[in-house]
């Protein structure tokens, strides 16, 4: 029991870090693009827990297939059904420090993404009506800058912080080529700051290996000046539910739900609007799936975990719908 409580616990920092704070960016495909700021999900397991001080490192490779029906993209309304293929890796690096803030420990992570995808849809506008139209991207796209602070009071595990998404993936607007029928919507970066209060709460029963997490959020974008879009705040509700067993495999549950509080406005978006015979732009989505943890390896000298998750999103409104599989490794230094 004894090593089994010692494993947990010294896993336990490498996975929070991958759970809590390892923060993407999308490429930009209302939400303008069809995609926030913010990977919804990534704040699963161990939500709330901030280990103690060391420096922490996690790899994120995430694989989507999604759909939408009318979409705006970089400034250009799409009223076509639109499929979206991402596959998008994150690095991330936390070093939790070994001091006090507010009575709880201090954190800092910062996550760099880099996202390759793929739009494809059939155009039913002149001048491209009928084109097959195929945009590609590879670069990379918005760091993120979270801190956050984090206390322990028995089984509970709780933090805040605050997210912020620099604007430092290109950006491009719409280009239209009639001659090659095609155009050029994908972009690395949203072109906005955005910002991500989120509080993070974690029940865990050591003794047990019986986890329940939760996270709340919300996402604030600037206006994008150069489609004159404003994306609306949205509200981000996460959880999970996992248990753990002692040969350090772990199997659980794992769900958010998205939605926005206002309607998108700017000329860009009332644009949107009206191209896609739209009465609103206030975009939602959920999403559930199983998913499955280890922990108490060893990798590069460092304690190791890992975490393989699927999610399949429903309820979609003005958003990508998708079916996400996403695999986590974890480093503890």
């Amino acid at each position: 029991m004894k090593i089994f409580l010692r494993e947990m616990c010294s896993a336990m920092g490498a996975t929070a870090i991958a759970a809590l704070i390892v923060l993407p960016v999308k490429p930009a495909v209302a939400v303008e693009g069809g995609l926030g700021a913010y990977f919804l999900g990534t704040r699963d397991t161990f939500a709330g827990f901030v280990p103690e001080p060391g420096t922490y490192t996690s790899l994120t490779f995430d694989h989507l297939d999604g759909s939408v029906d009318g979409v705006s993209l970089a400034g250009l309304p799409i009223a076509a059904d639109a499929d979206l293929e991402l596959n998008l890796w994150r690095l991330g690096v936390t070093q939790v420090f070994d001091a006090q803030l507010f009575g709880g420990t201090p954190a800092i992570n910062l996550t760099v993404p880099f996202p390759v995808a793929e739009l494809t849809f059939t155009a039913i506008r002149p001048p491209l009506q009928g084109a097959m139209i195929d945009d590609t991207l590879s670069s990379f796209g918005d760091i993120s800058l979270t801190g956050l602070v984090g206390w322990h009071r028995g089984n509970l595990h709780y933090s805040t912080g605050l997210t912020v998404y620099a604007p430092t993936g290109e950006y491009n607007t719409a280009s239209i080529n009639i001659q090659q029928r095609s155009v050029q919507v994908l972009n690395a970066g949203k072109n906005v700051w955005s910002f991500q209060p989120f509080i993070a709460a974690t029940w865990f029963v050591p003794e047990r290996g019986f986890e329940v997490s939760g996270a709340a959020s919300l996402l604030f974008s600037e206006e994008n000046d150069a489609t004159d879009y404003q994306t609306a705040p949205a509200f981000q509700l996460e959880g999970a539910v996992v248990q753990r067993f002692r040969s350090g495999w772990g199997v659980g549950l794992a769900g958010y739900t998205y939605h926005q509080l206002e309607d998108d406005s700017g000329a860009g978006a009332e644009l949107t609007r009206i191209a896609l015979g739209a009465s609103s732009l206030r975009a939602q989505v959920s999403g559930i799936g199983p998913l499955v943890t280890y922990d108490g390896g060893t990798l590069l000298g460092a304690d190791a975990s890992l975490k393989l998750k699927y999610t399949h999103e429903f309820a979609a409104k003005r958003r990508f719908e998708s079916d996400i599989l996403t695999a986590v490794i974890s480093l503890s230094f």
